[in-house]
């Protein structure tokens, strides 16, 4: 099979406060979204499912695929394992993340203990785990990991995500306006050239491998002050683990996949719950 690295070069995979845009429009402040919880967690109903897509989240799509953990079919849970570098990481063929260092060095930037900060990542884990029917769980080894997470070893920018996936058979396609298996029509849409959205098909492919590097240069912290030019540690890898398993920015409203940080909610929003459910299905009970 051959793995392509997504390019967030391309598409700025990165979180960037309103101070690092000049000239762009601050994230407008919204009633904080209740916290991941029961009623937070109801999966869609078909007639919400039916929404444009770009009204209720935005999927990583690559090549015309759709990118997931697990089997190549919308709604279907996965177990994904992570990783934190101990020491150089080398992948000259990746876009992103190419080359890492020690996770801990991290905790320089920041001045909390490497233990806080790993917690913070794990905590980040948990938010998606609990939002919807993917299972995380620590690997027994950095190789073993389908999810490495590092500090940048060549600092630039702040946060980046890169993923490998395996390209399509033919077997995960999704034909507009068709089902996903669960009596749901597949809210799949493009942009047309009059800025209006139209149904498309796309193919669901399988992530083989995600990174995920931090830039330790920059101001890193735990917990909200109002400091917009220190970023919040477990916000930021919440983000970049929204990319890391198949979503893309979001800008139609508040979402912790919006490109830029803000410190107005701290947990996963509405788009952000139902994106993670489309994908993989709501929790198991």
């Amino acid at each position: 099979m051959t793995y392509v690295a997504f390019s967030s070069s391309l598409r700025v995979l990165m979180l960037a406060s309103a101070l690092a845009l000049p000239g762009s429009v601050a994230v407008a402040a919204a009633p904080q979204a209740p916290a991941v919880g029961a009623r937070a967690l109801q999966p869609a109903s078909p007639d919400r499912a039916r929404l444009p897509l770009a009204r209720l989240f935005t999927p990583l799509r690559l090549e015309g695929a759709i990118l997931k953990w697990g089997a190549p079919q919308v709604g279907t849970p996965a177990r994904v394992t992570y990783a934190f570098a101990s020491g150089p990481v080398n992948r000259p063929e990746a876009r992103n993340c190419r080359q890492m260092q020690d996770f801990d060095t991290l905790a320089d930037a920041s001045g909390e203990a490497p233990a806080a900060v790993r917690a913070e990542a794990v905590a980040a884990f948990r938010m998606w785990g609990e939002a919807s029917g993917l299972v995380f769980e620590e690997a027994a080894s950095e190789e073993a990991a389908n999810i490495l997470l590092g500090a940048q070893a060549m600092p630039r920018g702040y946060a980046f995500t890169n993923v490998d996936f395996a390209r399509q058979d033919g077997s995960g396609l999704i034909e507009a306006g068709g089902s996903d298996g669960r009596g749901l029509s597949l809210p799949v849409a493009s942009e047309t050239g009059e800025g209006k959205t139209a149904p498309v098909a796309a193919w669901v492919a399988s992530i083989t491998r995600s990174a995920i590097c931090l830039n330790p240069r920059h101001d890193w912290k735990i917990g909200f002050d109002g400091n917009l030019a220190a970023y919040d540690l477990r916000y930021t890898f919440a983000h970049e683990i929204g990319h890391a398993i198949g979503l893309d920015h979001h800008l139609q409203g508040p979402s912790i996949m919006h490109f830029k940080y803000s410190e107005i909610f701290q947990g996963l929003q509405a788009a952000d719950i139902s994106g993670v459910q489309w994908l993989y299905g709501p929790p198991a009970r």
